[in-house]
This record gives C-alpha cells, structure tokens and sequence, in this order.
C-alpha cells in the first residue's frame, strides 16, 4: 500500500509543489495531489531519504516509521499516534483516500528530528534534517567500518559550517569499549554484537549499516588459486604450515592475523574456523591495511581481509571454488559474510542519531556501496 505525507498549502499548489529534502529536490513516485486545501505527497521517498524505513500492517491498519532515534506509530482514522512510546495528539489522522495511505508531513517530519516548512514563494515544501547538524562527534573503531564513516563525516561536515566529526581506527574491540566508556560517541563493529558483549557492556545498541565479506589473501606470486573450507581451517590454525600440503610450493606457510578483539578476527575465527583460533605463530596486526601490507611483503604468506581492502597488491583466493567478490557476498554464496554496524551507548538521540541516519539513507547507502554491499536495493 502506498504511504503518503500530508501538509496544508494554497489551494492552488499542489499539482506543481515540489518536495525538498535538505536542499535537494526529491522525486516522487506519485505527483502531489489536493484533498481538501492539502497537498499530499509520497511518504516512502521522504522517510527514506531521512535514512527511516516505513512499514504498513494491514491487519492493524498501522504506519510505523523506524530511525535511528525515532519509532513513530500511527493508526489509521485516530487522533493519537505513537512516538518513542509516549502518545501524542494529531489534527488529522492517518487515513486512507482512494486506496491511499495518508500521514501528516509535518507531525512526521518533526517527529523524525527533521523540520519542515512550506515556501509560498516557491510553492516547495522545504524537509531539512542533515543540514541541522551542529556540534561535536567521535567516531571510532572498527577499520573496515573507518572509511565509510570518514567519508560519511567528511560529507556531513561539508555540509554543516558548525558540525566537527573525528574518525579513528582501532578495531571493533576499542569501538565497544570506547563507546560504553563514552569516549567515542558511536564505535564501528564488522560483526554482530554478541552474548558477552552484551553482558560485559550492557546498554549498547546496534544499527546495522551494511553487509561485508572476509577474503582469504595471499602474495600476488602464489601459484595457488583455490582452496577448499578445510584447507583454509588447516591453514590458520596450524594443522598445515607448508605450501606443498595444499598444492604450492615446497615453502613454510608465514600466517599473519587481526589483533585480539579485531572484528576482522572474531568474523574469521568464527565462519571460516568453525570458532577456532587462528594459531599462536600467526603475527598479528592493528588494521586490515597492515595485514593487507604484510600479505603483499611475502610471497608465502596468508592472511584474511574485508573484501573493501582488496587491491591488486594482494591475491585474493577462491575458497570452495567460489570468487571472493562483493556479488558473490551479498547472494551469500561466498562463505564468510557479516554484518556492518554502528553502536551507540542506550538508543541513538541528536547526532548521533542524524550521522547513524545519514549512512542509511540514499546518500550513505551509494558511500556503503563503493566498497561494501549496501542495505538498500541499489547496490
């Protein structure tokens, strides 16, 4: 069912009104129509772009509006809507015209964090909510999730006069840690949070910003080109230490590996070696670049990589017969695939809420999609 948004105007605006969103013209998939003096207008386009996701269940007739900071409820023909779990009273109720869905524009875009006015002049309904953004940010953790959220902040600062972002590195682990100590206002984790995670810091919350797959690398000059699961699991953990064992050369196997409380690792670990460790002798390193470094350095070693990494640098191997490309992660036929996450300390309110936001609208979904595999039906 489409979902519509409501706001008053002249009479005489609707068929030409146009919609922006953040200085940008959006383009909607029905055009502005007039009931009763209002102009309405497609509610998907406009919640998405403000990073949301818009659901309808028709055996409830309720709207549900999900971002980062905000759980709007709406149902339809009542007064009363639902924002955060506090009630809140409407002018003009959720309804449905010509098999329509219609919500007010202007209730919905404040309750979003976002504000909204009408230009007589231009006859535009003006939405802004990531040109508000003033303030400080840090931003810390995970290297595979780094990039992205340097270009996220670089973008929203380019945008904001009075808004400061700081990015740093580190691994999922300092992202956890930082994060519950608030040092880092939002961390980024390439994985899942997990059961001890959620008892040794309790109150963290999870916005997942994307898919990642985790590539077996090796030196450019190795003759090898695939290798099956269980050769990858005796590789790592030790069980096999010469190339020859797998079909290379008569050389000893140089592991390298991601540091303890690396997400890289724990991803690894966890869907390449059935939750083995990678063996003791492996050198560890601090990022997927110096991994990435050392693999290229060596003509015998091996190591693993987010996919976002590769480069021509370093080979990466087919595994099970399977090329290790983004495609082949997003349809899962690739085998080791996890998520990408932000996490803030309790749910996500102000900018925290609006950076989180960003990545997941339209905008830092096609940023997500350079390296890694988006959310969103683009990619």
């Amino acid at each position: 069912m489409l979902l519509v948004l409501v706001i008053t105007v002249p009479v005489f605006a609707s068929e030409t009104m146009v919609v922006n969103v953040d200085g940008n013209s959006i383009s909607l998939d029905v055009a502005p129509v007039l009931v009763d003096n209002r102009a309405l207008v497609p509610i998907r386009a406009i919640a998405e772009q403000l990073g949301g996701d818009v659901s309808y269940d028709s055996s409830t007739g309720t709207v549900q509006i999900l971002t980062a900071g905000s759980n709007v409820k709406l149902t339809l023909n009542s007064t009363t809507a639902e924002v955060n779990g506090n009630l809140v009273s409407l002018d003009v109720p959720a309804q449905i015209i010509n098999d329509r869905t219609l919500v007010p524009l202007r209730f919905v875009g404040e309750s979003l964090g976002a504000n909204v006015n009408y230009d007589a002049g231009n006859n535009a309904a003006n939405i802004s909510y990531f040109t508000n953004m003033t303030g400080t940010l840090k931003i810390g953790g995970s290297t595979t999730v780094q990039p992205v959220s340097q270009m996220a902040a670089d973008q929203l600062m380019a945008m904001n006069s009075g808004l400061s972002i700081s990015v740093a590195g580190g691994g999922s682990g300092e992202g956890i840690k930082q994060t519950f100590a608030g040092g880092f206002n939002i961390g980024g984790i390439s994985k899942d949070l997990g059961a001890s995670d959620y008892k040794d810091y309790p109150g963290l919350v999870p916005y997942q910003i994307g898919i990642d797959g985790i590539a077996v690398i090796m030196n450019p000059s190795n003759p090898i080109e695939d290798l099956t699961t269980q050769q990858v699991i005796d590789i790592f953990t030790g069980k096999v230490q010469n190339w020859k064992d797998v079909g290379g050369a008569d050389a000893a196997i140089f592991l390298e590996t991601r540091e303890a409380g690396s997400g890289t690792l724990d991803g690894f670990e966890s869907m390449a070696l059935n939750k083995a460790k990678v063996a003791e002798t492996a050198t560890p390193h601090t990022s997927n670049g110096l991994m990435k470094e050392a693999v290229a350095k060596n003509s015998n070693a091996i190591g693993f990589l987010s996919m976002g990494y590769l480069d021509g640098s370093v080979k990466a191997s087919k595994v099970a017969g399977v090329n290790a490309y983004k495609s082949k992660a997003k349809s899962h036929e690739w085998p080791y695939v996890r998520n990408l996450n932000l996490i803030t300390k309790g749910y996500a309110s102000g900018l925290s809420a609006q950076f989180i936001d960003y990545l997941r609208s339209p905008e830092g979904q096609a940023m997500v999609s350079k390296d890694y595999i988006s959310l969103k039906a683009q990619d």
